[in-house]
């Protein structure tokens, strides 16, 4: 039987009173455990909180489930998940290694990592444009952060492990880290407690990591419905979206915009898309709603509708699939709507039926139809992939109509990285 929720400020706790409580509360009651992570989660005034801890508070009180925070190190975290004595952990990022005792949420948070190193230090000879591991730049990360861990994975054997950012800041500042891996948030804070200037860094993009709860094997044998539900639930405490930043849209803009411009200008894409048009037959409102309420309650579980069937094996989906595969992996998903926010087609099965309701069906509108829509970045479960959308009307160049509106999902770690 659930318990009421039990808001994370409520409870903060340490090892010997979390063995307690969970023997004492009820079979719904769990600890995560977790560490400080600013701006994300963050003592304030003895508690606390952050925007992670907002979602949590969100998540489980929708599905009716108590839950405490227990704050200990990130590495004395994970260990515990691993040995059985903690129910879970956040924020972690995905990774292999926990993959192996535990089960991952759907993203709570995304994190922009950067490189930061002192400014006009790339003309240092023993520093490269971009650290490598057999290099001989000196290399920063916080102990025992998803950061170090990622880099160690990547083969950064002699790395400088400092307690906190503010002080893995301050030895980038004086010289004696030439490169650290942070995420672009809290270095900016960090900076600022510092009093120190942004004209002092150069900052290089490295990568995009999705912040997720981590539940141990254990927890989710014993409890094999809670992580649905949680993910199930979390898009209504949905995670904000990571918003472009200018030289991110100006890159989308100049490369892979004209990319999608001229796809959806093919002959071949026209032809199959006024085909499909053509033969069509409109469904009525109450047909179209029941269409997308399967194909929404489907999708959600990671299964086809027949509807969704019958399009995905259609010659529309296939070229999509192609124009996707041509890609070099820049590409996660493409798909086709019509004039009404029906899907045409699709490289992959989409959340939903009708597009009606979202912000690229105003790309069917036949006014002003050099506009593109190009949307901040969001993390893709389906895929595991932060995607921008771009999306631009697909237009009859006889009569000038527009006949329909191509989504292209840009997988912004593949496409942005060259311009880091």
């Amino acid at each position: 039987m659930a318990v009421a929720p039990v808001q994370a400020n409520d409870l903060q706790l340490s090892g010997p009173q979390v063995a307690q409580l969970e023997t004492e509360g009820t079979e719904d009651f769990l600890i995560l455990q977790t560490n400080l992570h600013p701006p994300y989660q963050e003592l304030q005034n003895g508690l606390l909180r952050g925007y992670s801890v907002a979602v949590l508070n969100c998540v489980f009180e929708r599905i009716s489930v108590g839950y405490g925070l227990a704050i200990a190190p990130r590495q004395r975290n994970r260990q515990m998940v691993q040995s059985g004595q903690a129910d879970g952990f956040f924020l972690a990022r995905i990774s292999d290694a926990m993959d192996e005792y535990a089960v991952a949420s759907k993203p709570l948070a995304l994190e922009k990592w950067v490189w930061v190193s002192l400014y006009g230090s790339a003309d240092d000879p023993h520093i490269s444009q971009a650290p490598d591991p057999d290099g001989f730049a000196t290399v920063g990360a916080i102990l025992g952060s998803n950061e170090a861990e990622w880099l160690e994975e990547q083969g950064f054997k002699d790395l400088m492990r400092v307690p906190s950012l503010a002080s893995l800041v301050a030895q980038v500042a004086a010289g004696r880290v030439d490169y650290a891996l942070v995420d672009k948030k809290s270095f900016e804070i960090a900076r600022n407690e510092l009093s120190l200037g942004a004209d002092k860094f150069m900052l290089q993009f490295e990568r995009y990591a999705p912040l997720v709860v981590y539940f141990s094997k254990r927890y989710v044998a014993a409890h094999p419905d809670l992580l649905g539900k949680l993910n199930g639930v979390l898009e209504f405490c949905e995670t904000r979206p990571m918003h472009l930043e200018p030289w991110e849209r100006d890159s989308i803009e100049r490369l892979q915009l004209p990319t999608v411009r001229q796809f959806a200008k093919t002959p071949e894409l026209l032809t199959i898309v006024e085909t499909l048009i053509r033969d069509a037959k409109r469904p009525s409102s109450d047909q179209k709603r029941l269409t997308d309420a399967e194909w929404t309650a489907l999708a959600r579980i990671g299964q086809s509708s027949p509807k969704a069937i019958e399009i995905s094996e259609n010659a529309l989906s296939e070229y999509l699939r192609a124009f996707q595969i041509s890609s070099d992996a820049q590409i996660a998903e493409a798909f086709v709507f019509d004039v009404h926010g029906q899907i045409l087609g699709m490289s992959r099965l989409t959340s939903d039926y009708d597009q009606s309701d979202e912000a690229q069906f105003q790309m069917t509108e036949s006014i002003n139809q050099d506009h593109a829509l190009i949307t901040d970045i969001r993390f893709d479960a389906s895929t595991k992939t932060f995607l921008s959308q771009i999306t631009v009307p697909i237009v009859d160049p006889q009569s000038g109509r527009t006949l329909a509106a191509l989504t292209v999902g840009l997988n912004v770690s593949a496409a942005l990285r060259p311009e880091s």
